[in-house]
């Protein structure tokens, strides 16, 4: 996925559907990728097994949705493609008219994108008594800001093609039931504007120098040991660990912008905003890393046992004591599992 980024052709910069979603995600990345198609960086190699495996899964739900398509008997051509030849093979298909024109090569302007599926309906346009609209396949639950954006440019751009804005987009949910999410296009177009010109003004010139901030797009970016070297030689607040932004945006308002400065912060610190004493522990957190950092081998201290706090509000154990665990797969089935529930029980003698 990371090949659909921006890229230089000729004397143009072109972007694509990609760009819209990581400029949201992340400003640094845009400037990484940015430079990268100047010749000024070379990308990294790295590359996240997790992450190679829920690629693994989109692309196992794409294929899922086509096979469910082909099961309801619908006409299907494949375009696919780069470049102005896969554009030229999605537009002929659109001509033709098919229920679904998958893999389509979308193009306008200087941007570009690629749609998993176009299904046809019937709202006139150039191409005769049918349109088309856009549905994407998606693993996450819940439709992303990256998600519409991606959407409301597909969209643009297959209206450069019929003549007609569509009015729905529609992403493929997963789940046994390939249900379908509908949005409106026009409910979205402003912000996808929006968005759009930020992101050009930022290529174009206008961006200034960014800060890799931990944000996170991190989890899902081949840039994140790029930058997290870089915080790590920053020394950068992040690296506390259980450290919130709030705290971190008021350390740094007092001038505090390391570990090792926090690490050394006066007990009786007083923030302009929040609690003192969650300062004294992010500030007493800092200080045990510190110590570990310069010894070369992890520190720890044992807190303080309070009566009526933490564990010691566990009842004794009691015969036939039932124990209850949540936890989540998101690689399970074809679509993850949220909660996943287990049990145990006590001796009952």
């Amino acid at each position: 996925i990371w090949s659909v980024v921006m890229r230089n052709v000729g004397d143009r910069l072109e972007l694509s559907a990609s760009d819209l979603a990581s400029h949201v995600g992340c400003r640094h990345l845009t400037q990484l990728d940015l430079m990268v198609a100047k010749g000024r960086l070379t990308p990294p190699r790295w590359r996240d097994p997790t992450l190679e495996v829920l690629q693994q899964r989109g692309r196992e739900l794409e294929q899922l949705y086509l096979e469910h398509l082909r099961g309801e008997g619908l006409a299907i051509a494949t375009a696919g493609g780069d470049g102005r030849a896969g554009l030229e093979r999605t537009i002929a298909a659109m001509r033709d008219g098919p229920d679904v024109v998958y893999q389509a090569t979308l193009q306008r302007d200087r941007w570009r994108g690629r749609a998993d599926f176009l299904r046809r309906v019937q709202t006139p346009s150039v191409l005769g008594a049918w349109s088309y609209e856009v549905l994407d396949a998606k693993l996450a639950r819940d439709t992303r800001a990256g998600t519409i954006l991606q959407l409301c440019l597909y969209s643009h751009m297959l209206q450069a093609i019929q003549g007609v804005l569509p009015e729905q987009m529609h992403v493929v949910m997963p789940g046994e039931a390939l249900r379908l999410e509908s949005f409106r296009v026009h409910d979205f177009l402003a912000y996808h504007r929006l968005v759009q010109r930020r992101l050009t003004a930022a290529v174009d010139g206008a961006m200034s120098d960014s800060y890799p901030e931990p944000v996170p797009q991190c989890d899902i970016c081949r840039w994140w040991p790029h930058c997290d070297r870089q915080r790590r030689k920053d020394d950068h607040l992040c690296l506390v660990a259980g450290i919130s932004k709030l705290q971190i945006q008021e350390l740094r308002g007092q001038g505090v912008s390391t570990l090792a400065a926090l690490a050394e912060l006066p007990r009786e610190y007083r923030p302009a905003r929040g609690a003192p004493e969650t300062y004294v522990r992010v500030r007493e957190q800092a200080r045990i890393q510190l110590e570990g950092r310069r010894a070369g081998a992890p520190r720890h201290e044992t807190l303080e046992v309070v009566e009526g706090q933490g564990l010691c509000r566990l009842p004794e154990p009691s015969p036939g004591d039932v124990f209850l665990d949540f936890e989540g797969d998101p690689f399970a089935g074809t679509s993850g599992l949220e909660y996943l529930f287990g049990w145990t029980t006590g001796p009952s003698n």
